[in-house]
């Protein structure tokens, strides 16, 4: 008997898969992927660096208030906003991270958005800046904007420095 159940654990042993063999089956969860830097980020940074406060000890005498934003225009009928930007530091500036809010002419506000803009300023220079509206379907204008004939209703907007990068 003794020998009849040594080769039936034997057979049994040898229908059960070796772990090597065994099919996997296991559970991959996704997991979002870390965002890295994108390339225009990489640009702006790389010898730059930011400032991101009125604190004039932290940021090596620099404040968000040497840079001015004049000049916004976009008619009723563009797909683009257009406005100036002067630095007024002492280094080149290479970048800078905004919002921009939108207002009624009552003072509501209508839209408010972010934006990084990638552009190369000398110290005390202005330059003409575009972006894409943000009024798709062209039923706003800049109250300031010359196209008065247009049926569009007028806004303004404020601009609020968030970070600026200078060159080392």
């Amino acid at each position: 008997m003794k020998l009849y159940h040594l080769i039936l654990v034997l057979a049994l042993l040898l229908t059960i898969p070796l772990p090597s063999a065994a099919k996997k089956n296991t559970l991959k969860l996704k997991t979002e992927k870390q965002s890295s830097e994108s390339a225009e980020d990489k640009k702006m940074v790389r010898g730059s660096f930011m400032v991101a406060s009125q604190c004039t000890d932290c940021n090596n005498g620099y404040t968000l208030d040497q840079i001015k934003f004049f000049g916004y225009d976009k008619p009723a009928k563009s797909n683009k906003e257009s406005f100036f930007l002067t630095n007024m530091t002492d280094r080149t500036l290479s970048g800078v991270s905004i919002y921009i809010t939108y207002y009624a002419a009552d003072g509501r506000m209508l839209h408010r958005r972010f934006a990084k803009l990638q552009e190369s300023i000398p110290p005390g220079e202005t330059r003409k800046l575009e972006i894409p509206s943000w009024d798709k379907n062209h039923s706003f204008r800049f109250a300031g904007s010359q196209d008065t004939r247009s049926k569009g209703a007028a806004y303004t907007v404020t601009f609020d420095p968030v970070a600026y990068y200078l060159r080392f």
